[in-house]
């Protein structure tokens, strides 16, 4: 039977347990073109007043684009939720889209925008989300590092605990960034060992 989790409405910040390696992010050497999926902007925000997201190392960041909380999910709440919720920022005028690279997208989704009522799964999930930030100087009702974020709830599902990788594409780059969420999967920090761009390295 597969696992389901219930998205709740609005999320706070994503939880951690300590300090951790954050994934890093690189710049892909050829360009690649952007996919299309759900697009999710700033009449569809929440709102909250985060610290300072974009330098804390149990945050995954990606230029203007930040998943507070996804530094590190333990083991256990991939088990017991299927995935985690990580609030996703980005700086105010940015558009991001993030899409779940092709090793992951039968076990994983993103639960952002709009999505079926009730339980869902990671089939139920988008392969790739656009997020569009409030205009610069549109109030967004949210601050990070001091500056003005639009935020968005949300949860990025999975199957089973792993790496996810991600291929994030900002503003007009024509190529995508890559990062990773290491979902129950050891640091470098707790076991020398820590997700790389395509898994376990």
């Amino acid at each position: 039977m597969r696992r389901v989790v219930a998205i709740a409405v609005l999320v706070l910040a994503g939880c951690g347990d300590g300090a951790v390696e954050r994934p890093a992010a690189a710049h892909e050497p050829a360009a690649e073109s952007r996919p299309h999926g759900v697009t999710t902007g700033c009449d569809h925000r929440s709102g909250a007043a985060f610290g300072d997201i974009y330098s804390d190392r149990d945050t995954l960041v990606v230029g203007p684009f930040a998943l507070v909380g996804a530094g590190y999910t333990p083991v256990e709440t991939v088990r017991e939720y299927g995935g985690d919720k990580f609030p996703a920022l980005v700086r105010e005028g940015h558009r991001v889209t993030v899409s779940i690279a092709r090793p992951a997208r039968r076990t994983a989704g993103l639960a952002y925008g709009p999505l079926p009522q009730g339980e869902i799964a990671p089939a139920d999930g988008h392969r790739v989300v656009t997020f569009v930030a409030c205009r610069r100087g549109e109030p967004s009702g949210s601050t990070a590092d001091g500056e003005p974020v639009t935020f968005w709830s949300g949860f990025v599902l999975t199957a089973r605990p792993g790496c996810v990788p991600l291929k994030v594409w900002v503003d007009d780059e024509p190529a995508p960034r890559r990062a990773v969420i290491p979902f129950g999967v050891p640091t470098r920090e707790r076991s020398g060992r820590s997700c790389g761009r395509d898994g376990p390295a």
